[in-house]
């Protein structure tokens, strides 16, 4: 077989395979209504517990709608605090080049550690990873000061404190 012979070949193979691949009917099977996930459109986390106002004797029995909830619960949870820490770094980053000191000039990445304390304030505000240059790890921190208690977090997350790492990031504008 030639290259010419070979050529066609392929080509014949190839469109014989195409045209047996729009014959196809490439639709996706319904899902059973049973797949589906209930969201309730208003719940309250410390009513769903099972321990309110009841006596020993008056155990509740888990009920698989229950733990269907509850995993909606926490999903919707985990959705609200990552929008919240995204809003966090977003204010944080928002601060970096605040009036007083010009560090536009410099290149660097500074890592800070701190406390999100119940009242969206920030606390225990230190330095793990320094650029190397002091006036970014002062620009970076005092960033971080001016974000604390400016996003207030969803009624969802009220009552814990975290602990959380950001990493400041100083680079020329493209």
């Amino acid at each position: 077989m030639n290259a010419r012979q070979l050529f066609w070949t392929c080509l014949a193979i190839s469109l014989s395979l195409h045209w047996f691949m729009l014959q196809f009917h490439w639709s996706r099977p319904q899902a059973d209504a049973g797949d589906s996930i209930v969201i309730p459109a208003n719940f309250d986390l410390s009513v769903a517990s099972p321990s309110n106002g009841l006596a020993l004797e008056q155990g509740t029995v888990p009920q698989e709608g229950d733990t269907q909830h509850e995993k909606a619960a926490e999903r919707l949870r985990k959705q609200a605090l990552k929008r919240f820490l995204a809003q966090v770094r977003s204010a944080v980053e928002r601060r970096r080049l605040l009036p007083g000191r010009d560090v536009s000039h410099l290149i660097g990445n500074v890592r800070y550690r701190f406390r999100i304390q119940p009242d969206d304030t920030f606390a225990d505000i230190a330095m793990e990873h320094s650029s190397g240059t002091p006036e970014l790890d002062d620009a970076a921190r005092r960033a971080i000061e001016a974000a604390s208690g400016t996003v207030k977090r969803p009624a969802i997350l009220k009552g814990p404190s975290w602990t959380i790492v950001i990493t400041v990031k100083y680079q020329y504008a493209l």
